[in-house]
């Protein structure tokens, strides 16, 4: 997610105990090429694949809801929002490639939404008719992707009735979800190894790669995503709202679905670590525990102890951080600190050994 700043008036917790996989035994060598293929395909082209899909879903249902307006179509529509946002916040955890270097990111994930400069889009003479994908793809980030499209779906309140769109919203948000659409379908793409092969940069570091010169550099870029990850939601996603008790800085505030981005956002991370999406393969576990039991044991239970911590928070997270909210901001608190203390974990002890066992 990119966070801009403008002057402007639960999932359960998935055991890691519970995934069944061959183990790896203690001390036997690991083969590192093979962690990263299965990375490449059982992670990350898996969730792009799963995202653009879905992008896609999200878009047909939106269509069909301008094309009849009844409640059932757009409670589909909203589903689907919450169905492809679920998939991109669990690819949060390997926002490197594509993603960053083609500015994907910032077009679909930029909060807070400009409110001003929204309503004089959609009021000017000059924005086209009908407003298409190519001409929200040039505007700026904050009127585009997941959160003008939660905001138009969902209304301030999250209640927004269907009296309340108007012909040009509707307009917008179609175009929105093409634009969104396209900008899964471009990262899907940029990884496909018949494609862009951005796999194939990520699986043959050494000479000649100019974004990976060692295998060293692919496991440091690996666990730096990972634990950027949790340091954006525990020092970001929630500590900027819960120390100033703003819910206005909440991110997905309009679908009330804040508590379940930062539980994929973990889960992204317990994704690499196991290498597991939908498939399951090799991750960082198989790596780490042939090696390291112990430390495999810690980073398993710290990332546990973020995804239960998150599922105890009892209220909405907007109620949560306010004055007032008592034991829930206790519960809000001790998410973000163990969250940080997941992060702190990963960027030092856990780096550091990578960097002692890759080359």
């Amino acid at each position: 997610m990119k966070t801009v700043t403008y002057i402007l008036a639960p999932l359960l917790a998935l055991s890691l105990a519970s995934c069944k996989k061959k183990e790896t035994p203690a001390t036997q060598d690991v083969s590192k090429p093979e962690v990263l293929q299965s990375l490449s395909t059982n992670v990350i082209n898996a969730a792009y694949t799963d995202l653009a899909g879905k992008a896609s879903t999200l878009y047909d249902n939106v269509a069909r809801f301008n094309s009849s307006m009844t409640t059932s179509n757009l409670d589909a529509a909203r589903q689907a929002w919450r169905d492809v946002r679920t998939v991109y916040e669990q690819t949060e955890g390997f926002l490197f490639g594509p993603m960053s270097t083609k500015d994907i990111d910032p077009r679909v994930d930029t909060w807070p939404i400009d409110f001003g400069r929204l309503d004089s889009v959609l009021a000017s003479s000059s924005t086209p008719t009908p407003i298409t994908g190519s001409y929200v793809d040039g505007l700026e980030e904050s009127l585009k992707g997941f959160h003008p499209i939660e905001y138009f779906l969902f209304g301030s309140n999250g209640n927004k009735a269907i009296g309340d769109f108007t012909p040009r919203q509707q307009e917008y948000l179609l175009a929105l979800c093409d634009n969104l659409r396209d900008l899964c379908s471009q990262v899907k793409a940029a990884w496909d190894p018949a494609s862009g092969n951005y796999t194939g940069t990520f699986l043959n570091p050494g000479p000649g790669n100019t974004t990976y010169g060692s295998q060293r550099a692919v496991f440091e870029e690996v666990i730096n995503a990972m634990a950027d990850i949790c340091d954006e939601v525990s020092g970001g996603k929630i500590k900027d709202p819960f120390d100033q008790k703003d819910p206005s800085l909440e991110e997905s505030p309009f679908s009330k679905n804040s508590l379940v981005d930062f539980t994929n956002n973990i889960k992204s991370v317990q994704n690499m670590y196991l290498g597991k999406y939908t498939a399951d393969g090799m991750g960082l576990e198989d790596l780490i525990k042939s090696k390291n039991i112990s430390m495999d044991g810690n980073i398993k239970t710290k990332i546990n102890a973020s995804i239960t911590a998150l599922n105890n928070i009892t209220v909405p997270f907007g109620q949560a951080i306010s004055d007032g909210a008592g034991g829930q901001r206790v519960q809000v608190q001790n998410a973000m600190n163990t969250i940080a203390d997941l992060q702190a974990y990963l960027s030092g002890d856990v780096k550091t050994y990578l960097q002692s066992i890759t080359n």
